[in-house]
């Protein structure tokens, strides 16, 4: 069957453009969907998703194919560089999402130090049971990470990781710096709760002397109520100052990303 000359045109252009458009929305979709205000709990239309990876793919398209080191012709290595560009977007998105992690952490920890740990309820963007405060903390951190511009800084991300590893070209994931990365943030976590977790501590011996002396005032059965009322006098005294200063860092990204792909360096 012959084809016409605009029909031949157009089988040209998608045999040119095809992989670059598979290959790029593996990478940026499996970025997206670690990303907590694009995550499945909160994006449940899996349309939704893939309209907003599609739009950042064509914003980005100089950037994906200007820099690629060239496209697999048969299925199978089509199919090996479809499983690199996903560990490369699960790499980005585990670099973007786990600082907001953070604050859903920092959450955890006051809820289980002051006893809230029994209100625990479905965290829409994970799926899974939390406390109230960590998903409240985590919403916030994204809010404030939206309102500065952190959709932005998410193109950037992703620009740059074309830069450091380019379409079809190699990649190494080094976990020793993925651990690390985790401990670090782990230990932010802990590091900013700690004025909160100190003042309920505290608590905890006052209470415990007043019951040593006065037992029949029964200090625990209001224990719950005295510890939450001083967690989030603490909380509104100390938090916000931490989200406006911390969050901005999450712009940061980059470089983390490098430690997690050496290889494009």
């Amino acid at each position: 069957m012959q084809l016409s000359p605009l029909d031949a045109e157009l089988v040209a252009l998608s045999r040119d453009h095809l992989p670059p458009l598979v290959l790029g929305m593996a990478r940026i979709g499996a970025c997206l969907v670690w990303v907590p205000y694009l995550a499945p709990g909160v994006m449940p239309a899996k349309m939704t998703r893939t309209v907003v990876a599609v739009m950042v793919l064509i914003g980005l398209w100089p950037s994906t194919v200007g820099t690629a080191a060239g496209f697999p012709q048969d299925m199978l290595a089509m199919g090996g560089a479809l499983l690199r560009e996903v560990l490369i977007g699960t790499a980005m998105g585990v670099v973007v999402a786990l600082p907001f992690h953070i604050f859903h952490a920092m959450g955890a920890i006051v809820d289980n130090q002051r006893g809230a740990g029994v209100g625990a309820m479905l965290d829409p963007v994970s799926g899974m049971e939390a406390t109230e405060l960590a998903n409240l903390l985590q919403l916030m951190s994204v809010v404030v990470f939206m309102a500065t511009g952190g959709m932005i800084a998410l193109l950037e991300v992703i620009q740059d990781s074309y830069a450091l590893v380019p379409m079809g070209g190699p990649v190494s994931l080094n976990l020793g710096n993925l651990q690390d990365f985790a401990g670090t943030l782990l230990a932010g976590a802990v590091r900013m709760a700690l004025p909160v977790l100190l003042l309920l501590f505290l608590v905890e011996i006052l209470l415990g002397t007043l019951s040593r002396f006065a037992q029949q005032l029964n200090p625990f059965s209001i224990s719950l109520a005295i510890k939450s009322l001083i967690a989030f006098v603490a909380l509104f005294l100390y938090l916000m100052p931490t989200i406006t200063r911390q969050v901005p860092l999450i712009r940061d990204s980059t470089d983390a990303l490098r430690l997690l792909l050496p290889a494009a360096q």
